[in-house]
Order: structure tokens, then C-alpha cells, then sequence
């Protein structure tokens, strides 16, 4: 088993969520990542990350175009793509140093603060999945009360 990452484009209607992810429910698929955006077209880009073998992942490339709404599905090379994730992070209340040395190394990892109060921030951090572990690793399960993650999202190289 491996990673695989479809970019499907389609419809922007009602249930279509439903009937993509029933669809890897069916055949026992767990979906690792989902995102969506809005494309300017007003068709839907989705954006699904997976565990299958590669028989399993073209079986579910078939399944994915019988469905009405589903104009296309590509499948993305990981390799051939640029990779962003974004994640907020809410702290517990610090004080002094230990609370400038968490900013410090948010900032570091290229994050900025959007919100500090009575000691807490919020933060948001962007970048590769990596980068976003190994940042969520350092600070901690003591420092951070939450963690909000976006999926990862994917674009072909130029």
C-alpha cells in the first residue's frame, strides 16, 4: 500500500461530498486528507489523499467517474507537486520566557501570531506536512491545548 492523491473536479452541488466518500466507504477506503475549493469555472476541486494498493486506487479512479457530478479524476504525483498545509495552534496560558520562546519558535517556522491574551496565542503556520509535525513535536502536548489542521492541499509543478 501506498500514498495516492486524486484532484477531481466537479459539479458544485448538494451531496457531492456524500457520494464521493460513500463511495470509498463502500469498498472499506479510508480517506487520510479531504479539502475543497471553489474552482473560478464554479466547479469544485477536490482534493483526496489515501492508503490503497494501486489496483485498489484505479478501481476507485472508475467508481469516482461513474458518479454524475464527477467531471474528471487525476491522479497527482507527489513528487511532481508542491505540498501546503496550514494549521492553527492554540497555546495554554504561558508566562514570560516560556511564553517568548514559543513565539520565537513559531515565528521561526514561519508562522505569525493572529491572536494573544492573558499569556495564550493563536497561531497559524503554513508549509509542508512535515514541517508542520515537526513543528507541532517541539511545542508539545504541555504547551499546545489545540490544534486545527486544513488537509493538505496539492498543485502540479510548473
Amino acid at each position: 500500500m501506498r500514498k495516492h492523491i486524486f484532484s477531481i473536479l466537479c459539479q458544485n452541488v448538494p451531496g457531492v461530498m456524500m457520494r464521493i466518500t460513500r463511495a470509498f466507504t463502500r469498498r472499506q477506503v479510508n480517506l487520510d486528507s479531504i479539502t475543497v475549493g471553489v474552482e473560478p469555472s464554479g466547479l469544485a476541486r477536490i482534493i483526496l489523499l489515501f492508503s490503497a494498493d494501486d489496483r485498489t486506487a484505479e478501481l476507485m479512479r472508475r467508481v469516482l467517474l461513474r458518479l454524475e457530478p464527477v467531471e474528471s479524476v487525476e491522479e497527482i504525483d507527489p513528487e511532481m507537486s508542491i505540498v501546503r498545509e496550514v494549521a492553527l495552534l492554540r497555546t495554554v496560558p504561558l508566562s514570560g520566557e516560556n511564553h517568548w520562546k514559543v513565539v520565537e519558535q513559531i515565528e521561526e517556522a514561519g508562522g505569525k501570531i493572529v491572536e494573544a491574551r492573558d499569556g495564550a496565542v493563536i497561531a497559524e503556520v503554513s508549509g509542508t506536512p512535515e514541517e508542520l509535525e515537526r513543528l507541532i513535536s517541539q511545542l508539545g502536548p504541555d504547551v499546545l491545548a489545540e490544534v486545527v489542521r486544513s488537509g493538505q492541499i496539492y498543485c502540479r509543478r510548473l
